[in-house]
């Protein structure tokens, strides 16, 4: 240690060193350590608080303070205590979060010898390299800090120039076509954090440097946003060990391409696998997801059959080119050209979000959202609130995306997420009011087959389990791992809804009123879940009728009706600002004056201080987003689909064994039909030869075995859509495909019928008699159990349409019951239809009529029927009501039958595909 020779000693600096960077602390600096931006050392870890502890010099010692985070600061094995100083001492170590977490070391350096700030790190005092920024623009965030501007002459966003990797390149600021080239600075900027560590980061980490501004022009992506870094100068190979670059870490690093290693300018694959030259560790990225094929000015993209999709400044497409500054998305990685070379980067979460004077209207000219804007930091919760009809719903939708507001905008991390939309749907997830779980399932049988739907197909299944564990133990549901969901409370089973959402680690999480019905101790749990998935690294939005727990919030968001805003701010400041004594009065005052409240807020100090966002003029939106990428082939998802269906229905016992009984029950009905020759032929005279009196029993047997049939089938279906209509939804807005989800029910629908059929016809020829002749098949048995079947599987279609239609399951019993008491009708078992008109018109359409034609044709009833006529001696007559056409004991009228019956069954099915791809509510 070096001493001083002259005059009095200088004061000690701090030397901070963490993952192999060092920041250097001076007496009289506050510096602040945590997950936030906003420090002074940023470290991306789960368990670091937003703003964990504080390093400064007091009493002529360096000291530590914890602020209150929420794992503890530890001075080497002991956790300090919060807000009380603990010094740090000559070579002392911080560890953050855990006794083995994230480790800071301090060294202690004599006044005059502390060494000069490397590049890049924040000069004393925390004042950043580069002065302020044009228009206060906050550096790292992509939008400024200052006051909200008018609403004429808004700038366009501030937003970061990704980088500049020509050695020693400078980074001017550039105004926008939108801004002055210098704007008066209303507030001052908020000191960027000098870097943000991860120990995942393998390539050398980037010099900071301050945000600039680039020109939206066309041909440049203008939304990448690589935070505060600027890239390393000259070339960086690729891991020698393995072949490969490996993309890790929000930090943008160069890959080895043809100007940076790669000789011969080598086609690049990039991908999952580790036959990739460029690796991503993402379950979102196919084995092999995209290939890059150098060319002068930037590199050729080929989309490899990727199940997620490769998108190109926000587009999904197959074949592209990605020019200087476009930006190319795999999965959680983003790749940028920039002067030649391939930069990469990975979302990690932690991102801004903006809502930029969001309107929506009807066509009627009704107002749902009335120029909404706000701004969140990333790592933020914020509570949306108000009374009903205040248009939170339609927020929640016109945020996520699903339903763009006819003007505005909303900007993640800086990007429009309208026009990026097909890209950045993956970064965000979406938890309805309903449970979108089956509650059959266990806790994990619901995520595993959650992971198989989400994740592309050919990614192996060890490693979608241990996504799902992780997950589990994120959200405290490992020991409710094997819990059916039905048995577990309120609260637990929101958490289940809110882990299927990250399974695909989303940066943006919204829920739809989670705490909707939980008694008040479930409603903190679960406010404290959402708090902790914020601290966790993501931006949660939440809307709620619960106020009980604002205080975890970061921000409140109160809508009045029509959807103006009337409060944007902390949580503790709501009461003050309406002065009011509780929230319900505060309700009161927005219902009553929606307009004048609106005001009220727009010209209050609070617009200034909490509305800070990168704003424009707002732009009107009209066409719908487009339809997500399947995740998987359909035949995966059908395979997916069925084996999750086949699980539901076993899982429940009691549903199982009413199915099974069902047919029993309809076969003891058929043995209590009179008669002593069953399905088989009467014969014409008695012992005594006398003419017999023709029976009625196989008529009978027939309709109970068809309406039987019927009965089964729809019984089955009928329900199904209606109860699973928010799991449905939520799949499909992630990929699932709708022909997938249809079939998977049609599948093992039309197994179970098989079974229900076979079950019922055998038990009713084990007392009946059975048919004498078959017609096709050598069996009439068979036969039967076949008409039955195609008859059972065509109800099944006519009840997945009746409960693609209703809204509740309670709607769908009086559609049973009408449904089937007119199969009963036009049967033509009961009366005969044919030569009624209307009566046998409809009755070609309806499953019953063709199911009782086919059974009558293997049974020859008309035969049956058949006796000598009276009236003309030597010849034959069909008696009774066995005349129709259709109960013909031939070939071709048993496959008519059976045509019909298909038919019928994929015309319901092709129009309930045609309903539930209409499913927007």
């Amino acid at each position: 240690m070096t001493q001083p020779t002259n005059g009095p000693a200088e004061p000690t600096s701090l030397r901070l060193v963490f993952d192999g960077r060092a920041s250097t602390v001076s007496p009289g600096q506050r510096f602040v350590i945590g997950r936030d931006r906003g420090c002074d050392l940023t470290v991306v870890d789960s368990r670091v608080s937003r703003r964990h502890a504080e390093v400064r010099h007091e009493g002529g010692a360096w000291v530590v303070v914890d602020l209150g985070s929420s794992n503890g600061t530890y001075v080497g094995a002991r956790r300090i205590a919060p807000q009380s100083p603990a010094p740090i001492g000559q070579g002392g170590s911080l560890r953050l979060g855990a006794a083995d977490g994230p480790q800071v070391r301090a060294q202690v350096m004599p006044g005059g010898s502390a060494p000069r700030p490397q590049q890049g790190t924040p000069r004393q005092g925390g004042a950043q390299p580069g002065g302020a920024q044009p228009g206060g623009a906050r550096p790292g965030n992509g939008h400024p800090s200052g006051p909200l501007p008018g609403r004429a002459g808004r700038p366009a966003p501030a937003v970061a120039d990704p980088t500049d990797v020509r050695p020693g390149a400078a980074a001017p600021a550039r105004p926008t076509p939108a801004q002055p080239a210098q704007a008066p600075q209303t507030a001052a900027p908020k000191a960027a954090p000098q870097q943000a560590a991860s120990s995942r980061v393998s390539q050398p980490l980037p010099q900071h440097r301050p945000a600039a501004t680039v020109p939206d022009a066309p041909g440049q992506h203008a939304g990448v946003v690589f935070e505060r870094w600027t890239l390393p100068s000259g070339p960086i190979s690729a891991d020698q060990g393995g072949g490969h670059a490996t993309v890790t870490g929000q930090v943008p690093q160069v890959m080895p391409t043809a100007t940076t290693g790669t000789a011969g300018g080598q086609v690049l694959t990039i991908g999952r696998g580790l036959e990739n030259q460029i690796v991503v560790d993402d379950l979102l990225a196919s084995r092999q997801h995209v290939r890059l094929t150098p060319r002068p000015g930037g590199f050729d993209v080929q989309d490899l059959d990727s199940r997620n999709g490769t998108y190109v400044n926000g587009q999904k497409v197959d074949h592209a080119f990605l020019g200087e500054g476009g930006l190319l998305a795999v999965g959680h990685s983003r790749f940028t050209v920039r002067h030649g070379q391939l930069v990469a980067s990975v979302d990690e979460g932690d991102v801004n979000f903006v809502a930029n004077h969001l309107t929506f209207k009807l066509g009627n000219g009704k107002v749902l959202l009335d120029d909404v804007t706000f701004a969140l930091d990333g790592s933020s919760l914020l509570a949306v609130i108000g009374p009903s009809g205040a248009g939170k719903s339609t927020l929640l939708k016109a945020l996520t995306g699903s339903q763009q507001a006819t003007e505005g905008e909303v900007y993640y991390d800086g990007r429009d997420l309208y026009e990026n939309y097909q890209d950045l749907r993956h970064r965000i997830g979406v938890v309805p009011q309903d449970d979108v779980v089956h509650r059959q399932l266990t806790v994990k049988q619901a995520l595993r087959y959650a992971a198989e739907l989400r994740f592309p197909d050919d990614l192996d299944a060890h490693l979608r389990d241990q996504r799902v564990d992780e997950v589990m133990a994120e959200l405290d549901l490992a020991p409710h791992a094997d819990t059916r969901v039905d048995k577990l409370s309120g609260g637990q089973r929101k958490r289940t809804s809110v882990a299927l959402e990250l399974l695909t680690r989303p940066s943006l999480l919204f829920l739809d009123e989670p705490t909707s019905g939980l008694d008040p101790g479930l409603d903190k749990q679960v406010m404290r879940t959402l708090r902790d998935l914020a601290d966790g690294g993501r931006t949660v939005v939440v809307i709620t009728h619960s106020v009980a727990n604002l205080g975890v919030c970061d921000k409140v968001l109160l809508l009045a009706p029509g959807g103006k805003v009337a409060y944007f701010g902390p949580p503790d400041g709501l009461l003050r600002f309406f002065g009011a004594s509780d929230h319900a009065d505060v309700f009161t005052a927005v219902a009553r004056d929606p307009e004048g409240v609106k005001l009220r807020f727009r010209d209050s100090p609070l617009m200034e201080e909490q509305v800070s966002a990168p704003l424009r003029a707002p732009r009107p939106h009209t066409g719908p987003p487009e339809k997500p990428p399947r995740q998987q082939s359909i035949p995966s998802q059908l395979s997916t689909l069925a084996r999750r269906h086949l699980k539901v229905i076993l899982a429940d016992k009691g549903y199982a064994a009413f199915m099974l009984l069902m047919p029993v029950v309809l076969a003891v009905i058929t043995m209590v039909v009179p008669g002593s020759f069953g399905l088989g032929p009467q014969p014409a005279t008695d012992a005594n030869g006398q003419p017999t009196v023709i029976a009625s029993e196989p008529l009978q047997i027939l309709v109970v075995l068809i309406v039987g049939a019927i009965f089964m089938g729809t019984a089955a279906s009928v329900r199904e859509l209606v109860s699973e209509r928010a799991i449905f939804l939520r799949e499909k807005a992630v990929g699932l495909s709708s022909q997938a989800y249809l079939w998977g029910k049609l599948v093992i629908f039309g197994l179970l019928t098989l079974i229900q059929s076979a079950l019922l016809v055998g038990l009713v020829l084990l007392v009946k008699e059975k048919p004498a002749d078959a017609i096709l098949l050598g069996s009439p048995t068979l036969e039967l159990i076949i008409v039955c079947w195609f008859t059972a599987f065509s109800a099944v279609s006519l009840g997945l349409l009746m409960s693609s239609f209703v809204k509740t399951s309670e709607q769908v019993m009086p559609l049973l019951v009408v449904s089937v008491m007119a199969q009963l009708v036009l049967c033509g078992g009961l009366f005969p239809v044919t030569g009624r008109p209307v009566l046998e018109q409809l009755s070609w359409i309806t499953p019953s009529r063709w199911g009782y034609a086919g059974s009558a044709a293997v049974v020859n009833i008309r035969e049956i029927f058949t006796r000598p006529d009276p009236d003309n001696p030597g010849q034959n007559k069909i008696f009774g009501d066995a005349d129709d056409p259709l109960w013909q004991h031939t070939p071709s009228m048993l496959l008519l039958a059976l045509g019909m019956l298909a038919l019928i069954g994929l015309v319901m099915a092709a129009c309930t595909l045609w309903r539930i791809n209409r499913e927007d509510d």
